[in-house]
């Protein structure tokens, strides 16, 4: 019996290993992609938080994600003091070059004093807007995200639901599969 009981928590972690219910074979036929990541079915997606928080380096200005409506999109939650936030920056902004136009591109500062957060959006020429958290309540927003999850990427579809989270560092080449995916989705691939 004690092996029937793990044999069926097995196969519930493995099932729970997908985000929004896609099979773990779904999830690994995209390549690119890392195993058992997965774009959400449009059915299961929830609209992203609609929540207005300043511009990074602006006092005067506010967005939101409603302001990256009509296009996919991605948001990345960094903060200038984790290490794997500075690593990715890189593909990130390669990425945001590559679908400029397509793609819409929001940066999320967390936990961030303003002047080390400019100084990395200078050191590696960011070319998006971020907004600024430094308490990181506009990151909560998003459900689990917070300091303690840097680097984290929400890949949004053109009607503003989170279709992919991404919990830790990402790359190009899965960042180029899965806003294919989500631009093919609402005709534009």
């Amino acid at each position: 019996m004690p092996r029937l009981v793990a044999a069926f928590g097995l196969l519930a972690l493995l099932a729970a290993g997908c985000a929004g219910g896609a099979s773990a074979a779904d999830c690994d036929r995209l390549p690119g992609v890392r195993p058992n990541l997965c774009i959400t079915p449009v059915e299961d997606r929830e609209p992203a938080p609609t929540r207005v928080a300043p511009i990074l380096g602006d006092a005067t200005a506010e967005t939101s994600v409603t302001s990256l409506a009509g296009a996919p999109a991605m948001l990345n939650f960094w903060g200038s003091w984790c290490g794997p936030c500075r690593t990715e920056q890189p593909e990130l902004t390669e990425i945001a070059e590559r679908f400029a136009g397509e793609v819409g591109f929001l940066g999320v500062n967390v936990a961030d004093p303003t002047p080390n957060a400019l100084a990395f959006v200078r050191e590696f020429d960011v070319p998006y807007p971020s907004v600024h958290d430094p308490a990181g309540s506009y990151a909560a927003a998003f459900g689990g995200i917070g300091p303690s999850v840097m680097p984290s990427t929400l890949l949004l579809d053109g009607e503003g639901r989170v279709a992919v989270r991404i919990f830790g560092s990402t790359d190009a080449t899965e960042l180029t599969v899965l806003l294919g995916q989500l631009l093919e989705e609402a005709g534009r691939g």
